[in-house]
């Protein structure tokens, strides 16, 4: 079989579709998280996720433990597990959203002084419910339901 040298056949939208592919897997290779012990044992016990295309958009619901144990989760803050925003904004109320922020699919962090923040373009939310206070993202954060079960907080 002869491989033709002729590269006529291939057009420009196509090689420079090529190029942004192969830059854009090496920006995102240099984003990645270097800590994988976490996720390798979380893997290995059946609990942990694998990041996917469609990961931020939509949390796994393979996570049919526990998401953390509710003395994780401080009164007026809240913890990130496994793409879950688990929010207490009061003693003994637990809630949870995507961790995904609607703009553009960043994870959030936890809350602080009650407002939860997009880091890369400074969308802000209530931690309370959610719901969208300014920037760039046009709707508020996805609620997730959870419930408290034993001393843990689990998917409702």
């Amino acid at each position: 079989m002869t491989i033709a040298s002729d590269w006529s056949c291939v057009g420009r939208r196509a090689v420079l579709t090529g190029i942004g592919a192969v830059g854009l897997t090496g920006v995102l290779a240099a984003c990645g998280n270097d800590d994988t012990s976490s996720t390798a044992s979380a893997d290995a016990a059946g609990t942990g996720s694998t990041p996917s295309a469609g990961a931020a958009a939509e949390p796994s619901a393979a996570a049919s433990g526990p998401l953390t144990a509710a003395a994780d989760v401080p009164v007026g803050g809240g913890v990130v597990v496994n793409g879950v925003l688990i929010v207490q904004p009061e003693s003994g109320t637990f809630k949870a959203f995507n961790a995904a922020c609607p703009h553009q699919g960043v994870q959030v962090g936890a809350p602080k002084n009650d407002v939860i923040t997009c880091p890369a373009h400074a969308s802000k939310f209530k931690a309370d419910d959610g719901s969208r206070i300014s920037g760039p993202a046009t709707h508020g954060l996805t609620e997730i339901a959870v419930a408290v079960q034993g001393a843990d907080i689990v998917r409702a």
